[in-house]
């Protein structure tokens, strides 16, 4: 028989057991919504959203969200949004306005009142958005809630008030002009037919215009306030929205010919059937009406018919029209974009008629641009068709004619050229090189045109080259004076930097994005660096990027900016596949900014931005069933192994890089088109633009990377990428240093 004491023991110890879960209920982690809190933060951080997908608000307390934070709910909604669970997207905002504090009460308001909107809960919309609008906020907040007041109201029929509130937006956009003109109509107000005039005539044409003219068309009553000119108008623009181009056509040019000029006046009716004539094939018989009609007209309206007539009469290959008048749109322009793009198309089309005396022409005309970088594209991919032709002569001379009026990037791209192809043998010797100092002009050598390349593109493709043929140093980071003070975290927009918590770097840049011009340079960088952390490395590339488009960056930011995204991953990949981890860095950077969930138009996925028939084939080959392309690690070895298949095929890095962007089927294409061109000059040759780009910015990239991050010359890094070896340039002619 056991001692009553230890009986007594044995009880106690029973009752402790099983009142430990009461005791300890209040001691463990804390959960949300059944997922532990501090797991559950880092889940969202990091955007695995698993947990929420489980999680049906209606039958749990949306209140446990803010266990999280007090704004929690408001970034949850997104996160809903997100997982496609509309009713809990819902919840959340309905409880971060009722429990959230500000600014994310008022952020989560402006959204609430747009969803009650959408579900034609009106009454609920205004009572929002009212109170957002009438709350002490910043005026902008007031202002975007005040937006969907207007809305709400106009929907509700309360014309009034939206008039009302309407005229209080200090920023209306085009559909508030609607909702203007259509109360105006409900209310019999005498406004109503010029704010109907004012969206048909200044507006460019879009959807609003068909839901304009069906309102009018649908009452009698409505249409009568109208001439039967002004029918004709609206008419014609609504059938501009149908795609009916054999209606719109007669309708507007009927308009544009009855109509006081005085009402033509930006020029919007004249583009918008200008685009007409392309899109119904009658670019001949449309420039023919412009050019009658830039006759009747004056100021602006009447560049804008001299334009579209040279428009149309290119389109129609009538070539000396087309630039008759483009000439004279240029010299009536109302601004000096409107100088540009005319001299934009003038451009073009000399270097499609290719005339005998084409750089003279050139050099005529590049003195009239105001701003040259808006011509680099063209001349870019031109002077690269010159270079598949090999029409070295006609570069020399376009060479001389952008000497002093030329993009920088352009003449760069010029003096390298011709520079290389002096090395090859392939032109002669010219005297006439650039002007140095007090004027005089220098001979032209080999080395002359690498350091005026170098000197006119020095961050650039053609610099970096340029200045390793040179056996320079490229000039890339030079330190900048620090910020007069260290930035002020607490000024960065509080709502953009808390979607970083929750995985959802996308909205947190765009907020902060659409504000920058208002950012201290300090500010920009401590948004870079946040979304560095993020991991959202193309964001804060983007950020220093517009830093360094005012200066140049010092070595730290130059490491934001090239930053070694999925180094873990790339490292070991790029030393098994035998390559330098330089070069995969340089293609992963160029191809997705390191955002493993990118997809591009053309549907290619992930970091290495693969196509998926592509990728199937080389998983199969690595013994990879069924591949998910946006996980970071498949989609890197699958783009590795196929890099490393390509330079099997292709012989060099640069044809390999070639064809991973085209295709090996193209790049045999070109091959067969340029033999014996070295590999610099065989990309320039690449007949897509794209490609010739893209190869441009891997190497300009992986440079870098080997310079930031692997103490390597720079100059070895250019040259090995196109396996160049420098020979012996000429000497320095006197006065040459001078034009550095």
């Amino acid at each position: 028989m056991p001692a009553r004491g230890s009986l007594f023991q044995r009880t106690e110890l029973l009752l402790l057991l099983l009142a430990f879960p009461l005791l300890t209920a209040g001691c463990g982690p804390r959960q949300i919504w059944g997922t532990p809190e501090d797991e559950l933060r880092s889940d969202l951080a990091k955007g695995r959203y698993a947990a929420l997908a489980q999680v049906d608000v209606s039958s749990q307390d949306p209140a446990e969200s803010l266990g999280l934070s007090p704004s929690a709910p408001f970034y949850l909604s997104f996160v809903f949004d997100f997982l496609a669970k509309p009713a809990e997207s819902m919840r959340m905002l309905e409880t971060a306005w009722q429990r959230s504090p500000s600014p994310w009460k008022e952020e989560a308001g402006i959204l609430l009142a747009q969803r009650y909107v959408e579900q034609k809960s009106y009454d609920k919309a205004i009572e929002v958005a009212r109170r957002v609008s009438s709350s002490s906020v910043p005026a902008e907040v007031q202002q975007r809630g005040r937006r969907v007041l207007v809305e709400a109201l106009y929907w509700s029929r309360q014309d009034a008030a939206a008039l009302q509130e309407a005229d209080r937006l200090s920023d209306p956009d085009s559909e508030v002009l609607l909702f203007r003109a259509v109360s105006s109509m409900r209310l019999d107000l005498p406004q109503a037919h010029d704010l109907v005039m004012e969206l048909f005539l200044k507006e460019r044409v879009s959807s609003l215009h068909g839901r304009a003219y069906t309102f009018i068309a649908a009452e009698p009553a409505y249409l009568q306030l109208f001439s039967a000119l002004d029918q004709d108008l609206l008419a014609g623009k609504n059938a501009l929205v149908q795609g009916d181009w054999s209606r719109a056509i007669p309708l507007l040019e009927g308009a544009l010919v009855a109509m006081d000029p005085g009402r033509v006046a930006d020029g919007t009716l004249v583009a918008d059937l200008g685009n007409s004539y392309v899109y119904a094939g009658r670019t001949a018989a449309g420039a023919r009406f412009m050019e009658n009609l830039a006759g009747r007209l004056t100021g602006e309206a009447r560049a804008d018919a001299e334009e579209q007539a040279g428009r149309l009469y290119r389109r129609a290959r009538e070539y000396p029209r087309a630039l008759t008048w483009l000439r004279s749109a240029a010299a009536d322009a109302a601004s000096p974009a409107q100088s540009d793009r005319a001299r934009w198309l003038i451009l073009d089309i000399l270097f499609a008629t290719d005339p005998p005396d084409l750089p003279r022409q050139v050099g005529v005309e590049a003195p009239t641009w105001n701003d040259a970088s808006f011509f680099s594209d063209l001349l870019h991919s031109r002077i690269a068709e010159l270079v598949a032709g090999r029409r070295w002569r006609t570069l020399v001379g376009l060479w001389r004619a952008l000497d002093a009026a030329g993009p920088d990037d352009v003449r760069a791209q010029l003096s390298y050229l011709l520079a290389r192809e002096w090395q090859e043998g392939a032109i002669p010797r010219l005297p006439g090189g650039p002007r140095g100092a007090g004027g005089a002009i220098l001979p032209v050598t080999a080395r002359v045109l690498f350091q005026d390349a170098e000197r006119r593109d020095p961050a650039g493709y053609y610099g970096i080259l340029a200045a390793s043929m040179l056996g320079d140093l490229p000039d890339r980071a030079v330190p900048a004076a620090p910020p007069d003070t260290a930035p002020n975290v607490s000024t960065l927009d509080p709502v953009a930097l808390g979607f970083l918590s929750y995985g959802l770097t996308g909205q947190g840049y765009s907020r902060l994005w659409s504000v920058r011009d208002s950012l201290s340079e300090a500010q920009v960088l401590e948004a870079a660096r946040r979304f560095a952390q993020a991991g959202d490395f193309r964001s804060s590339m983007y950020f220093v990027g517009s830093i360094s488009r005012k200066r140049r960056l010092t070595l730290q930011e130059l490491q934001m900016y090239y930053p070694r995204g999925y180094a873990d991953l790339i490292e070991p990949l790029a030393r098994d596949a035998g390559i330098a981890d330089h070069i995969v860095y340089g293609m992963v950077r160029e191809e997705s900014y390191f955002d493993a969930r990118i997809v591009s138009s053309a549907g290619a996925v992930g970091l290495s931005q693969l196509m998926p028939s592509t990728a199937a084939s080389v998983a199969q080959r690595l013994h990879i069933m069924d591949p998910d392309l946006r996980d970071p690690a498949t989609n890197l070895a699958i783009g590795v192994r196929h890099l490393k298949d390509l330079l099997g095929n292709a012989g060099s890095v640069t044809k390999a890089l070639l064809a991973y962007n085209a295709g090996l089927s193209r790049l045999r294409q070109w091959d067969r088109a340029n033999p014996g061109l070295p590999a610099d000059l065989f990309v320039e040759s690449a007949a897509i633009a794209e490609t010739r780009g893209y190869v441009k910015k891997i190497l300009v990239s992986s440079v870098m990377y080997a310079f930031l991050y692997r103490e390597a010359d720079p100059r070895e890094a250019a040259l090995s990428f196109f396996s160049i070896t420098t020979g012996p340039l000429d000497p320095v002619p006197a006065g040459v240093e001078q034009i550095r």
